[in-house]
């Protein structure tokens, strides 16, 4: 059976774990810069705070409940999250890590209910995080029977039988189908399929003739039939993606280089931690859609292939801020920008040069050294001089909670 590991409002557990206090008040974490929530307590839930929902727009709602905000703190996020990983491997060595607060696992025992209240037991015990657990021959199943757990009291939900699939599906609306977009999901309300189990029932040729094989293999997994195996190997990367919109619109050239420096350094940071190279860059900028007239609106990109795959920073920004110098057009007021890496590579697997083999060794040993510094003493201790040198934080987190496990400064003092 497969078993769907979720962690109950994630983010929001997460600050609570450290002011219990909160537990029973209405909590949200927001998004980088301060934007939007992206994660909600249950109380705030019942408050009418929306996902994805502007913050300014929900103000008033804030201050009336007395809502508590947090800033989101990935850092502290993410080690926990490691922390829960760990434990679930107790279970099975079958697993699948899906994202930050979800896992997949297969486990090969009847006992499967009590197996699944053991799960939610056990991280609640070791990690203090409550989570949700759905059980189900497929993953897709799982997905919906995850749903089911998160409202039930024990926290944990079996789909035992086709039987119990066929009634909870025919109460599931298609817009809850793992596996199916925005797009699908409009055009399936639109053929007069609004449930799990009309979708399940469709004729296989009408999906291959009007949609795909990958709506194929969701509708066999409501069958039952596993199209999607849990895999412990994680899939490589096919791009690095490092961008942001700013507090205040970018008028200026000058001002915007910088920016696209720190997210070329970023990007190749995470290319070089990876052990990979990158053959294509891309670089974006896009106007504010909200204040720009119908005529001013502009989204901006180009890319360039390297001659032999790289991961130096240098070239990286360099040719970073030729795109941006080709793409920058005078009089708009730019919202957000963004560097892409595509077409990556191992390390150790990519077509050289002999021109450039000298260049390459002094070039790979400086690359060494930059990240052993900024590792040893500090992110950006060692930089380049077109990044953000005076504006040491770029990002806005006026909320943002201490890094509780990753920093001697900010662990928790308890008065006994």
């Amino acid at each position: 059976m497969i078993f769907l590991v979720d962690c109950n409002n994630f983010y929001v557990s997460c600050e609570r774990l450290f002011r219990p206090e909160l537990l029973l008040s209405p909590v949200i974490v927001l998004s980088n810069n301060d934007g939007c929530i992206i994660s909600r307590s249950n109380e705030a839930k019942q408050l009418g705070l929306k996902m994805g929902e502007p913050v300014f727009k929900a103000k008033e709602i804030i201050k009336n409940n007395n809502v508590h905000v947090f800033s989101s703190n990935f850092e502290l996020y993410g080690e926990i999250s490691n922390r829960i990983m760990s434990q679930l491997k107790i279970f099975s060595n079958n697993l699948e890590v899906y994202s930050i607060d979800e896992a997949f696992l297969e486990i090969n025992n009847e006992d499967y209910k009590n197996i699944g209240l053991n799960i939610v037991k056990n991280i609640k015990k070791t990690t203090g995080i409550p989570v949700s657990v759905g059980i189900a021959e497929t993953k897709t199943l799982s997905k919906i029977a995850g749903n089911i757990a998160k409202k039930s009291l024990d926290n944990c939900f079996l789909i035992e039988n086709n039987w119990m699939a066929k009634k909870i599906l025919s109460c599931t609306p298609i817009k809850d189908v793992w596996g199916l977009g925005n797009q699908y999901t409009k055009f399936m309300i639109n053929n007069g399929i609004s449930t799990a189990e009309s979708f399940m029932n469709m004729d296989r040729n009408w999906i291959l003739n009007k949609l795909n094989i990958n709506v194929l293999r969701t509708r066999d997994e409501l069958h039952g039939i596993k199209c999607h195996k849990v895999s412990s190997c994680s899939k490589p990367k096919k791009s690095i993606r490092v961008s942001r919109s700013f507090r205040n619109d970018i008028d200026n050239y000058q001002h915007l280089e910088k920016y696209v420096s720190d997210f070329a350094f970023l990007a190749c940071k995470k290319l070089r931690k990876e052990n990979k190279r990158v053959k294509q860059l891309q670089v974006f900028i896009l106007t504010n859609r909200f204040k720009q007239s119908h005529d001013s609106k502009y989204f901006g990109t180009m890319s360039y292939e390297f001659f032999v795959s790289t991961n130096n920073y240098i070239e990286i920004i360099k040719h970073s801020l030729i795109l941006l110098r080709n793409i920058f057009k005078d009089g708009l007021s730019y919202k957000k920008a963004g560097v892409i890496l595509n077409q990556l590579s191992p390390v150790d697997e990519y077509q050289s040069s002999f021109m450039m083999n000298n260049i390459k060794k002094n070039n790979d040993s400086l690359m060494d050294k930059i990240d052993y510094l900024n590792d040893k003493f500090g992110n950006n201790k060692i930089i380049f001089s077109s990044q953000n040198i005076n504006e040491k934080s770029k990002i806005s987190k006026k909320k943002l909670s201490p890094n509780y496990m990753n920093s001697w400064n900010n662990i928790l003092n308890l008065d006994i």
